[in-house]
């Protein structure tokens, strides 16, 4: 049997869930490598996607999934969600709070807030933060970013590159 790439970029032909369900498993990839174990919740439970278990620190934190940076004010009540994104097209996942989140961009981007989404759509959201006046944002939440390691292999194939990584 042969399988063949899909392309989750181009949305022609997917729905939404399967998008979802696509960036959940590539954000757990890179949480994986920080000793989080993932687990996709069916409906939001408190305003999040899926619960990022650490065994380590016994932390599991509510995290909301999304396709890029989104501040809400829907999701002001949740003190603890998290949110997670790509951003900068490097294969690296934020993982950040919604509260501090809202903090940073109110800082580093508070046009943000005078925009029409914030103000009919109680909502803001940004898929690059490209923009040279967001230079200062994407610098303040480099602290958040979470970078795979593994470039694309498995873990014996990653154990036999590096035997003392593991």
């Amino acid at each position: 049997m042969i399988f063949e790439r899909i392309s989750y970029k181009e949305k022609t032909g997917k729905n939404s869930k399967q998008i979802e369900t696509y960036n959940f498993h590539k954000a757990a990839s890179v949480l994986a490598e920080y000793g989080f174990d993932c687990i996709r919740i069916s409906n939001d439970w408190r305003g999040a996607d899926f619960l990022a278990y650490h065994p380590e620190t016994g932390q599991t934190l509510a995290v909301q999934l999304k396709t890029c940076l989104v501040i809400d004010k829907k999701y002001l009540p949740f003190k603890d969600l998290y949110m997670c994104f790509p951003l900068d097209g490097t294969g690296n996942w934020y993982l950040i709070k919604h509260k501090e989140l809202m903090e940073i961009a109110k800082k580093e981007a508070p046009q943000w807030f005078d925009s029409n989404r914030w103000k009919n759509q109680k909502r803001y959201w940004s898929y690059t933060g490209r923009h040279r006046r967001q230079e200062s944002l994407r610098e303040a939440l480099r602290d958040f970013a979470y970078e795979s390691k593994q470039n694309h292999v498995g873990f014996r194939e990653a154990a036999k590159r590096d035997p003392h990584a593991y």
